[in-house]
């Protein structure tokens, strides 16, 4: 059975001012919207559900609508989780390390989560375009796509500058100067 082990990793509070402190309130807000997309999301399934079963009126779309609605609320979760720097990790083999040693391996990740942020912005803001040219609309409710996808970039760019963030505070802790 997995056990609960407290991590005796030091993280950086929070930003509360400056900057940081405007990004972490931009991350939070962001990560809400991404949540109250959840909500809708849900309320809109149970409407079709039960329109499906009681009066064989379905939300047409239905499915459309979910899926364009948890891609961008999905991505709307990541700068937050990367931002306070919680994220999955396994462990298993780096318990024996120093803090240190364990903050260099997050400075590996947090580079390249970087790397990938950058390109998920470059790839989806081209193809926002590329959708906006190209007219493409969903099947069934012709929703032009490139609405949500444009959706998506302001979370990958928050989320490389989350990246930034904890990658500059990992490297701190890596070299071993205080904040």
């Amino acid at each position: 059975m997995a056990e609960l082990m407290p991590d005796d990793t030091p993280h950086a509070p929070t930003p509360a001012g400056g900057v940081l402190g405007a990004l972490n309130q931009v991350v939070t807000w962001w990560g809400l919207a991404g949540g109250w997309t959840f909500c809708a999301i849900v309320a809109m399934s149970i409407v079709s559900i039960v329109g499906r079963k009681l009066f064989d009126a379905p939300i047409q779309g239905d499915m459309e609508l979910l899926m364009m609605g948890a891609a961008v609320g999905s991505a709307a979760f990541l700068p937050l989780c990367e931002l306070h720097d919680n994220h999955i990790k396994v462990d298993a083999l780096t318990t024996w390390m120093s803090a240190r040693g364990r903050a260099a391996l997050d400075v590996l990740a947090h580079s390249l989560l970087l790397v990938v942020a950058v390109l998920l912005v470059w790839r989806t803001a081209l193809y926002t375009v590329e959708a906006h040219e190209n007219m493409e609309v969903s099947t069934l409710l012709l929703v032009p796509l490139w609405i949500p996808v444009m959706l998506l970039v302001p979370s990958f760019v928050l989320l490389g500058l989350s990246a930034l963030h904890r990658l500059v505070v990992s490297l701190k802790l890596a070299l071993g100067v205080s904040a």
